[in-house]
């Protein structure tokens, strides 16, 4: 077919091989019936074709939906006589756009079409990006949350979006050509007019805190933009101002906050340590100086964290305080340090997680100096269960320990026993001497009984020249008597007071747990009763209750 048109129209053809777009032509048969007689090289090349397409039809090459498509628009070419356009899209995504060209006779019959298709792919493209950036910029115009204006190159306002109308309270035939736009605040000409030389001078101006007045009066802190654009071969400046007047004020409180809490950080008579979540040492306070010795710089530059070596709990346990805090739980522990001096220095630890968006990031130590308080309790501690004269534990301290002892005793099915000691005839020796005489001898009395007991044994005062004896753990009365025997004996020895000696001796009683009684008022008052015995059958003596 192809040979047919080159030998008569060959300059056609020649012609047809070089433009740009598709050239087809297809002879019409009865029927009707399109055969393709002539395609171009442009038209193999976009279409995938070759010579084999001539002297077929439509449903020869393509599936019937698009054979079906292509032939209708053939169809009304020949109905009208006239040209006709329509697109097609081929693989990939191309688009064409197809003009269909009659070929009639002398008869004024159509035999011949001449279609002609254009790639029209990358002008659709753009033509759907520019409506697109169209419709997305008239969205932004419109719905926009920031106050947006066109500008004139005198400064006057020439357009604005329904954001500027809201937020600053005037309507745009308001403030449309105003040359000092109402809300600016503060306006310096001279300033203005150097401001808008450079903006239409090509120079724009991003994200400047500025204050404008509404149209209520009130004042708000807008973040302001200027940029210069062309429109329709005129300068403007496209103005963007975005309403921070809410995040100032936050701002301003969270400044405030910071501040508050710098206070509170740094003068804080407590110590502050601020650990991350690995339980490095990032910032520490004052205080530390006041309490340790050791600078902040000493401190931040040390490798290990002092309060993670130095609790008085174990390292383990220090490790769950820890957990415990990054999950959120608030743990007091204690910690014995040593000032960088040398000297013990006593903590009560608190610990705070550090939280921020929710997540903890790390923990804060308060240290509380307790070091002086615990010595003040201890020496109330010890006055509370010391008697003052000897420095034995008193009363109150032994009537404890007894019930300590019953409870172990209990526990492991064992025995103990509680020695009753009182000197005979304490009365005439302190009325004949003194009472500082008497003093004298309680004291050395005392010592006595202490330098003959064991580590485990314990000896108080319980009033006047009466004492007791906890021996724990014995394992039978011959034990027991074995002690007492021991002390009786050294009690009886001479005594040298003030240049004279004396010679005083002492009685005892002894009960024994459980034998005699299963709770400390009835082993205090059995042992009590054997004493009385002793004095009773003659004095320097010991006797086992009930015997």
């Amino acid at each position: 077919m192809k040979q047919k048109y080159e030998n008569n129209i060959h300059p056609f053809i020649t012609m047809m091989d070089r433009v740009s777009d598709i050239v087809l032509i297809l002879e019409v048969f009865p029927g009707p019936e399109f055969i393709y007689e002539f395609i171009n090289e442009r038209g193999k090349e976009i279409l995938g074709l070759d010579e084999k397409i001539l002297g077929n039809s439509f449903a020869d090459i393509y599936d019937p939906e698009r054979a079906k498509y292509i032939e209708e628009k053939y169809i009304e070419v020949l109905n009208t006589k006239s040209h006709t356009h329509f697109e097609l899209i081929g693989k990939g995504g191309w688009i064409g756009e197809t003009t269909l060209n009659p070929i009639v006779d002398e008869e004024n019959q159509v035999t011949h079409v001449l279609s002609i298709t254009r790639d029209v792919t990358e002008r659709k493209e753009l033509e759907e990006d520019l409506a697109k950036t169209s419709a997305e910029l008239g969205l932004v115009w419109d719905h926009a949350s920031d106050a947006i204006f066109f500008m004139n190159e005198n400064g006057s306002v020439y357009r604005v979006n329904r954001a500027f109308e809201e937020m600053l309270g005037y309507q745009e035939d308001e403030v449309r050509d105003v040359l000092i736009p109402p809300f600016f605040t503060g306006h310096n000409q001279e300033k203005h007019e150097a401001f808008l030389a450079s903006l239409f001078g090509g120079q724009a101006f991003e994200n400047m805190e500025r204050q404008r007045k509404c149209k209520d009066g009130s004042v708000i802190e807008v973040l302001a933009s200027y940029r210069p654009v062309k429109l329709n071969n005129r300068s403007y400046a496209i103005v963007m101002y975005k309403d921070i007047t809410h995040l100032k004020k936050v701002e301003k409180q969270a400044r405030e906050r910071e501040e508050r809490f710098k206070s509170l950080f740094d003068a804080n008579p407590d110590m502050i340590w601020a650990i991350n979540k690995h339980g490095c040492v990032e910032n520490v306070n004052a205080a530390v100086y006041d309490i340790l010795g050791y600078s902040k710089e000493e401190i931040l530059q040390m490798d290990r964290h002092l309060l993670a070596n130095n609790t008085d709990c174990q390292a383990h346990e220090y490790g769950e305080a820890m957990r415990k805090t990054l999950e959120g739980e608030s743990v007091e522990y204690t910690a014995v340090l040593f000032h960088k001096e040398g000297k013990k220095v006593e903590l009560k630890v608190k610990t705070l997680p550090i939280r921020v968006n929710g997540e903890t990031i790390g923990i804060y130590e308060v240290g509380q100096d307790v070091t002086q308080r615990n010595r003040a309790e201890r020496a109330l501690k010890r006055m509370a269960f010391t008697d003052s004269l000897t420095g034995l534990p008193n009363r109150r301290y032994i009537t404890e320990k007894i019930d300590e002892t019953i409870a172990a005793a209990k526990e492991h099915q064992q025995q103990f026993a509680l020695l009753y000691i009182d000197m005979d005839h304490f009365k005439e020796i302190n009325d004949t001497f003194g009472h500082d005489a008497g003093d004298d001898l309680l004291k050395l009395f005392a010592n006595r009984i202490r330098s003959e007991v064991d580590e485990d044994q314990l000896v108080a005062r319980i009033g006047g020249d009466e004492f007791l004896v906890l021996l724990p753990q014995i394992s039978d009365e011959e034990n027991a008597t074995g002690k007492a025997g021991e002390i009786l004996n050294a009690l009886s020895k001479p005594y040298r007071i003030r240049g004279q000696q004396l010679d005083v001796t002492s009685s005892m009683g002894l009960s024994i747990y459980p034998l005699h009684g299963k709770n400390k008022r009835e082993l205090i008052k059995q042992a009590d009763e054997a004493l009385y015995s002793a004095k009773d059958t003659g004095k320097n003596m010991l006797k086992i209750f009930g015997k």
